[in-house]
């Protein structure tokens, strides 16, 4: 089964984070957070200076079994984690199954600038915002000295 999840960079949460996301999650997909199938990735975002960070946990699956696509302002992240055929678990936590996940761009990440690395198992995904939305130091002409 193909499972889904969506974040938005920015999303407001209250203290309550799990509630909010169960509610999120249950509103957009009428489905609980907990009530997901299949195989998926936990991801990670973060601010550093003048880029984003998005970070997706992708263990045991090689940069060949995945896809990373910009496309309408979306990061989509797909890929498989497949099972061992042939096993019989005595007992198994693992997830199995083809995974998306979706993360909503804001209109100031610049979409040629992006750049990803796979690194033990974490998938790193750096967006760079757009020059004109990078923070910018304005100097302060003092008008009040006349020479």
């Amino acid at each position: 089964m193909l499972s889904t999840r969506t974040h938005k960079l920015g999303f407001p949460f209250s203290s309550n984070l799990r509630s909010d996301l169960d509610d999120a999650f249950s509103q957009f997909f009428g489905k609980s957070l907990s009530g997901f199938e299949g195989a998926y990735s936990p991801v990670s975002v973060w601010e550093e200076d003048s880029k984003y960070h998005v970070a997706l946990d992708v263990p045991g699956i090689t940069k060949e079994e995945l896809s990373l696509d910009i496309q309408d302002g979306h990061l989509i992240l797909t890929g498989e984690r497949k099972t061992v055929e042939n096993r019989e678990y005595l007992h198994n936590e693992r997830s199995y199954g083809k995974f998306k996940r979706v993360v909503r761009l804001p209109e100031w990440v610049d979409p040629t600038s992006v750049t990803a690395t796979l690194d033990s198992g974490v998938l790193t995904v750096v967006l760079a915002k757009k020059p004109e939305m990078q923070p910018k130091r304005i100097e302060i002409q003092d008008v009040s000295k006349s020479e």
